[in-house]
């Protein structure tokens, strides 16, 4: 099968999430994402905690046109035990009205009217589309080598532009997931120090076009 390798420094990361313009399009049949290398050191994380860049943190990646990231990956970040109250109307008994094993608490338990709202207690999480790609560097000068073996997509044609819409994201010392951009820092985009390196991330993928 054909590879197909996009490298990305940091300084084109520094926005967020950029979009990347590749020479051509393709349509595609069959796409791994395969491997992933990168030197991107914890130590240049920057948030409103202190304690991000003392240890070395999970990354993630968001691939924008490459995959339908709403149906191919669900990650969840929070507070499991910290619950919550979320209104919804309740259009049946509280016998009959249970999703998972959350509580359900309503004014009025043997109403089966549309108007009635319902209570329900579901933990403090974050839901997003995120894929994890392993863990940064922490001070080190080796590359970091993380095998993926993902399918993003396999059986009929799926066309695409070129234009992928591409952001990392770190798990913070509070369990919460923000985006590396130039505000939080992560990468290193000039070598006035002699010990620095200019970041970069590179992604290989395998697959088949038609």
């Amino acid at each position: 099968m054909p590879l197909l390798n996009i490298n990305i420094r940091g300084a084109e990361l520094n926005e967020g999430e950029v979009e990347i313009n590749l020479p051509r399009a393709y349509k595609f049949t069959e796409l791994k994402l395969q491997h992933i290398y990168h030197n991107i050191d914890s130590q240049n994380l920057t948030s409103n905690s202190k304690n991000d860049g003392t240890n070395a943190c999970l990354l993630y990646i968001k691939l924008g046109g490459l995959c339908e990231n709403h149906k191919q990956i669900e990650t969840y970040a929070g507070l499991y035990e910290n619950f919550v109250a979320k209104s919804q109307p309740n259009v049946f008994s509280s016998d009959d009205y249970q999703l998972g094993h959350g509580t359900l608490d309503t004014n009025n338990a043997n109403s089966a009217s549309s108007g009635v709202v319902s209570h329900r207690y579901e933990p403090d999480v974050k839901f997003f589309n995120l894929i994890p790609i392993g863990a940064s560097r922490h001070g080190g000068r080796t590359i970091i080598s993380r095998d993926i073996f993902k399918t993003l997509h396999k059986g009929g044609i799926m066309d695409f532009s070129g234009e992928l819409k591409f952001s990392l994201h770190f798990l913070d010392s509070t369990g919460d997931l923000k985006l590396m951009d130039g505000d939080t820092g992560g990468f290193i985009t000039n070598t006035k120090k002699k010990d620095k390196f200019v970041s970069f991330i590179s992604l290989l993928f395998e697959y088949e076009e038609a």
